[in-house]
């Protein structure tokens, strides 16, 4: 065997440029057909990430109880991008974002999920001293002048009563002045503009903060059901909020109507 021909054979196969250019296609149908079969295997196996057991409304903290466990397709987490959260520690005790809730047998994502520093609700630590929280009830969508109250803004309070004693003589007038509103509510205590989910709003409180005497004395109108008391929010211009001045009672009459007819009911 002549070695020193075969070795020239070699050289002449692999310096032909067709040679060449036949080796390359293979390996290059090689590679892709090695890519393809990573990129297919990858999309049909398997992923756990975590999903919603049960349906969690705004600003509910979201614990092992609510978090299960599904195997889906990874072509489908591929496609989902960051938003899509694959792992049960970036849910575990964080809270529904504000303005969100999660569907039963959803996957959690990103926007749906925040940390528990942003779910602080109105914070009531910088009250002035014996200032009190007022919780005015009984409000609706009307009462509210279509939601045009809104958080922060300064009111004012009428007062309403029928005077049973005195010929059913009806009682209005402005009672309390200069009031802010902290929040306005619904049902479930979420606030109507930031937190609740339904599509149109339904205010059913608005709290608000007065001196502890002046709650008192609503607390007493509250009380008064025999003459049909009413306490009606009266929203302002933006330069009464913009310049607010101290909340305070300014009608002693009212005041005094109060105070004599829940005497007499003692």
């Amino acid at each position: 065997m002549d070695l020193d021909k075969i070795k020239t054979n070699i050289k002449r196969f692999f310096s032909n440029p067709n040679t060449l250019t036949f080796l390359l296609v293979i390996v290059l149908i090689i590679v892709i057909y090695g890519v393809y079969t990573y990129m297919v295997k990858k999309a049909v196996q398997p992923v756990q990430i975590p999903f919603c057991k049960e349906k969690l409304k705004t600003m509910t903290e979201i614990t092992d109880q609510y978090i299960g466990q599904v195997k889906i397709s990874g072509n489908f987490v591929s496609a989902s991008g960051s938003e899509l959260l694959q792992q049960s520690r970036q849910i575990k005790n964080k809270y529904v974002t504000p303005g969100y809730f999660i569907p039963e047998n959803s996957f959690f994502y990103d926007a749906a999920v925040s940390d528990s520093s942003v779910q602080e609700r109105t914070s009531f630590s910088g009250l002035p001293d014996d200032y009190t929280i007022y919780e005015l009830k009984n409000m609706t969508f009307h009462k509210t002048y279509g939601c045009s109250i809104m958080s922060g803004n300064y009111i004012d309070l009428y007062f309403k009563a029928t005077d049973k004693d005195n010929d059913n003589k009806v009682i209005f007038g402005q009672f309390i002045k200069s009031i802010q509103v902290l929040k306005v509510i619904d049902k479930e205590g979420l606030d109507v503009f930031t937190e609740s989910t339904k599509e149109e709003p339904d205010p059913q409180a608005i709290w608000f903060a007065v001196p502890t005497q002046l709650f008192e004395l609503l607390q007493i109108a509250e009380r008064l059901t025999d003459y049909n008391v009413e306490i009606i929010p009266v929203p302002r211009n933006s330069g009464y909020t913009e310049n607010p001045e101290p909340t305070k009672m300014v009608n002693d009459a009212i005041e005094m109507f109060i105070l004599d007819n829940a005497s007499t009911k003692k």
